[in-house]
């Protein structure tokens, strides 16, 4: 099974780079509404398991934030593949935009 993986360092503590992770699923999930459906999330401390269907696919996966980075990673069906690039590159890139340190 092909997976996807991505690994954006944060400027926070693990706590608030926790709630940006949180607030960042939130976020994919309204903002491709029209393609991610019954998308769920469940926090353990700093380590978080989802879920969502995409074009009646399910995808599981698993994220953690340590103290430098938040690190996601999921499992796609086959017929999925061909869309992990635009999986890792939306993720990598809401994470990203979230996780820059403000300006002093």
């Amino acid at each position: 099974m092909p997976q996807f993986n991505v690994s954006v360092p944060h400027h926070a503590t693990k706590d608030e780079a926790t709630e940006f992770v949180k607030n960042v699923i939130d976020k994919l999930g309204e903002r491709y509404a029209d393609k991610i459906k019954d998308l769920e999330q469940e926090f353990d401390g700093h380590k978080l398991n989802f879920s969502f269907k995409t074009l009646g696919i399910k995808v599981t996966g698993e994220g953690t934030v340590d103290d430098e980075n938040v690190n996601i990673k999921g499992n796609l069906p086959i017929v999925a593949a061909m869309f992990k690039g635009q999986i890792e590159s939306g993720l990598r890139d809401s994470l990203q935009r979230l996780m820059k340190p403000k300006p002093a």
